[in-house]
């Protein structure tokens, strides 16, 4: 199993939409720099309101607001747009594809000629895709937060601010930097877990077509039809707007709180993130085995 990872992996390595993505991540960057500098001041009076709200005590921790608008204010800013925009796609992409352009090309078949396990090739598939993602996702933390730490500092202090579609939000408050930089890494781990389970909807729309496009795109739908449910008609579809994907995706703001974090929620989306790795892993698993190559 462990062998058949690795040649996944150095098959999707091989890809030259790396590189697209790679690109896309730098443009990123420089856009965020801009906008993070452009309007650094705006992000400083809202901080600065948040502060207001505060103790007396807090208050006197941070006596200019524009110190916690530093470069891990800009890290968790930028990978809530990056989280939310940019790796979704790839995420679609990289899982849309895995069975998608081998049935197409007719590698899948080799594979099985040579006695492969079709539960194994499935089960390989899907690990390999989420260590991509898993991979990709703590590397652009990692320069997300040095990109901001370069151009904008570092403050001993920080304000529990971050980004996101509306939700259940944790109250604002400061945090030493020791623990800001340990919720990042947190949310960025959470978000590559929520990102492998809405993706594996791709992953099971592969095994029933041989187009990349049109797996990834019906993965893409699957999320934003999620994401309008939440939105819209939160209030009609109360029963089952906890297992709503962007729902779970969203437990990355618990991360941000000046309180412990609350395992139990974290546990339950979890469960939801389970239900939708066990449907999408295991459909591919009875499909593949049913066919005929």
């Amino acid at each position: 199993m462990i062998l058949s990872i690795y040649h996944e992996i150095v098959k999707m390595a091989s890809q030259k939409k790396h590189y697209i993505m790679l690109l896309g991540f730098a443009f990123l960057m420089v856009l965020m720099v801009f906008v993070y500098w452009k309007f650094q001041n705006r992000f400083s009076d809202l901080t600065g309101g948040m502060v207001n709200g505060m103790s007396p005590l807090m208050k006197m921790m941070v006596p200019d607001p524009m110190k916690l608008c530093d470069g891990l204010m800009f890290a968790r800013f930028s990978c809530q747009i990056l989280f939310w925009v940019v790796m979704p796609i790839f995420a679609f992409m990289f899982a849309g594809e895995s069975i998608a352009c081998e049935q197409q090309d007719g590698t899948l078949r080799a594979y099985l000629s040579r006695g492969f396990s079709r539960t194994q090739i499935v089960i390989a598939k899907f690990i390999a895709v989420f260590l991509v993602i898993l991979f990709y996702s703590m590397l652009f933390a990692a320069l997300t937060m040095l990109i901001g730490i370069v151009f904008f500092g570092i403050s001993k202090m920080q304000i529990t601010l971050f980004m996101g579609i509306p939700g259940e939000f944790p109250t604002a408050g400061l945090v030493s930097a020791k623990k800001a930089i340990a919720s990042y890494y947190l949310a960025t781990v959470y978000s590559a877990f929520a990102m492998s389970a809405i993706s594996s909807v791709s992953f099971m729309i592969s095994v029933f077509v041989k187009r990349m496009t049109v797996a990834a795109t019906g993965g893409l739908v699957f999320f934003f039809v999620s994401l309008i449910m939440q939105l819209a008609f939160s209030d009609l579809i109360e029963d089952i707007r906890p297992f709503l994907i962007t729902r779970v995706m969203d437990g990355y703001s618990q991360m941000f709180t000046i309180d412990a974090v609350n395992w139990d929620s974290i546990i339950k989306s979890f469960s939801v993130m389970c239900i939708y790795w066990s449907v999408c892993v295991a459909t591919p698993v009875v499909v593949l085995n049913m066919k005929e190559y």
